[in-house]
């Protein structure tokens, strides 16, 4: 047993010698590592200490920061995670399934037409993640007064603060993708569970 566990601290060791493996997996914690910083920065003209009051405990609010690896908390930046667009990616994936004839076609043409489904996915993702944010922040302000100024201009402020924020999410997945180790919007979901496994065994104990 020990010997296997020895075999598998060289194999760690040996992949950091590795100067490609190595930058790829300095370059995705340092892309996770701002996206753990972004997830403790609050929107603007939030009262967090009214939102943790009133959301703890909430079994509904675990689960969405679980699943769209974000902070609804802290109410950050970074609170609607990768959600909107891995929702906008399953509305696009039964549409394509003989429904739009026009999305069908496009997953038969190969690499361009599967450019093209990513960038409606993208511009849907948009739409879904601002319609969210609005909705959200009317009814947590409702609930429990988290905003000093609850006016429309304030709800549009953040609901474009926090779709910005999940589209950045959104690129830091790409980045990862491409200049790093794994899936990257994957990788940003593990970061959010992780994160929050230290609170869900503190709230369980």
């Amino acid at each position: 047993e020990m010997q296997r566990y020895f075999s598998m601290f060289k194999t760690f060791i040996s992949l950091f010698k590795n100067k490609d493996i190595r930058t790829k997996i300095l370059f995705t914690l340092g892309m996770l590592f701002i996206f753990r910083l972004g997830a403790a920065i609050t929107v603007p003209g939030v009262d967090p200490g009214k939102l943790v009051s009133g959301l703890s405990g909430n079994d509904l609010i675990t689960m969405m920061n679980m699943l769209g690896a974000g902070s609804w908390q802290t109410f950050s930046v970074f609170s609607m995670g990768v959600g909107p667009y891995i929702t906008a990616s399953i509305v696009i994936e039964l549409l394509s399934m003989d429904v739009i004839p026009a999305l069908t076609e496009l997953t038969k043409n190969g690499q361009k037409g599967r450019q093209q489904l990513d960038k409606i996915t993208r511009y849907l993702a948009v739409v879904l993640g601002y319609v969210q944010a609005y909705t959200l922040t009317l009814t947590f302000d409702r609930a429990y007064g988290i905003l000093s100024d609850s006016s429309t201009t304030t709800y549009l402020f953040i609901a474009t603060v926090m779709t910005a924020g999940s589209f950045l999410l959104v690129w830091i997945g790409d980045r990862i993708a491409a200049y790093g180790i794994g899936n990257g919007i994957s990788m940003i979901i593990f970061a959010g569970i992780v994160a929050n496994l230290p609170y869900q065994f503190s709230s369980s104990y």
